[in-house]
């Protein structure tokens, strides 16, 4: 696993673009078909966690939905 984490500006991402893709794309390919409890499943599956390093949940996939206009 490589380490996705970056520096961030002030307000800015915490992570690198590469980890924004996946998680990304993931949530795309799952959003119309299960619900966001089963995509936190999955993505802590992936052992992906949220930007700031905690285990998804279906409140933080919501939330990360509405923050990046997915």
């Amino acid at each position: 696993m490589t380490d996705d984490t970056a520096i961030p500006a002030f307000a800015g991402k915490a992570r690198t673009e590469s980890y924004y893709e996946n998680v990304n794309q993931t949530i795309r390919a799952l959003r119309r078909m299960v619900t966001n409890r089963e995509i936190a499943s999955r993505l802590n599956a992936k052992s992906l966690t949220t930007p700031r390093g905690n285990p998804w949940n279906r409140e933080r996939v919501a939330q990360y939905i509405r923050n990046q206009g997915i």
